[in-house]
């Protein structure tokens, strides 16, 4: 049975896509954006999650690692809690932990232990003209259990739609879009030496596979996370308004930068570089930036909406 590691079903969504839809969210992703929401799903294998607030300093974790990875000194600080390196991820300490300050973030399944939760709300997608999104991380990184999961949806005649950065080998791309009937196609930044600088790797791949993505014929949104101070230039919308537009996408949806993945980093051990950056939505100056972000776009016929 084909299988793959998610770290989460959301249902009764509103949002990646039309209607009410499911969203799983598959580990794995080659990018290494700094404004990452969702960093449990960078990692293709389930991670250590700590958190401070619950731990009662029992110490019961550090009795059963059998690799010493859990600090012996009961009140270290969050970031000295676990020796990320040395642990092996058996779980051990999840199972003893009796306040759930450790929880084991992924989890592998099967494509049809998948399917029993998805068939849950088949009267709502039906109502809604809505259905499943894959998400993550990045579904492209499970491209096998990516594509098996939207062919069975489509068995059940369940709409698909699945969010990527697009960024992984022609061939793999191919395999997972296929069998989707919908396309949130992030895009980060026109530049390619500033899509390095902010996500890990250059926007090539991206955007060649975007051309493919049109010649295919598959319905698209394209998505722009708008980060102040990374991309979010009058240049770059341009460009980005310049290249949808050429390539006939009508359609793009402008994602505020927001503050709610900021407790994950410390929970998984990971540095965040925009801990201080204030979020668009709420602030005074996401008053001025999404405004003219959206009327820059639209001035070149694309139909903009703000959040997914």
């Amino acid at each position: 049975m084909t299988e793959g590691v998610i770290f989460d079903i959301q249902r009764y969504s509103i949002h990646d896509g039309p209607g009410i839809r499911t969203v799983v969210f598959l580990k794995g992703c080659p990018l290494r954006c700094q404004w990452c929401s969702n960093p449990e799903g960078r990692n293709p294998v389930p991670e250590l999650e700590f958190f401070e607030s619950r731990c009662e300093r029992c110490g019961r974790c550090v009795e059963v690692c059998p690799r010493e990875a859990v600090n012996r000194v009961l009140d270290s600080a969050p970031a000295e809690k676990l020796d990320r390196r040395a642990c092996d991820l058996c779980g051990l300490c999840v199972e003893a932990c009796p306040s759930s300050a450790l929880i084991l973030s992924g989890r592998r399944v099967t494509v049809e232990e998948v399917m029993v939760e998805v068939k849950k709300d088949l009267a709502f997608y039906r109502r809604s003209g809505g259905g499943v999104t894959l998400s993550g991380g990045d579904p492209l990184a499970q491209p096998s259990f990516a594509r098996a999961l939207l062919e069975r949806c489509g068995e059940a005649n369940i709409h698909t739609a699945i969010e990527t950065c697009g960024h992984a080998p022609e061939q793999v791309f191919r395999q997972v879009v296929e069998p989707s009937d919908l396309v949130l196609y992030d895009l980060k930044h026109a530049d390619p030496m500033e899509h390095q600088r902010l996500t890990g790797a250059s926007n090539t791949v991206v955007l060649r596979n975007l051309r493919v993505l049109v010649g295919m014929g598959k319905p698209i949104v394209a998505r722009l996370p708008l980060i102040p101070g990374r991309n979010d230039g009058e240049v770059n919308l341009r460009e980005i308004g310049t290249l949808l537009s050429g390539l006939g996408i009508r359609e793009v949806h402008l994602m505020p930068f927001h503050q709610l993945g900021k407790d994950k980093y410390q929970r998984l051990g990971i540095r965040y570089e925009l801990g201080e950056l204030p979020a668009l939505l709420g602030s005074g100056d996401g008053g001025n930036t999404l405004p003219v972000a959206r009327a820059v776009l639209e001035s070149f016929g694309l139909a903009v909406q703000i959040g997914g």
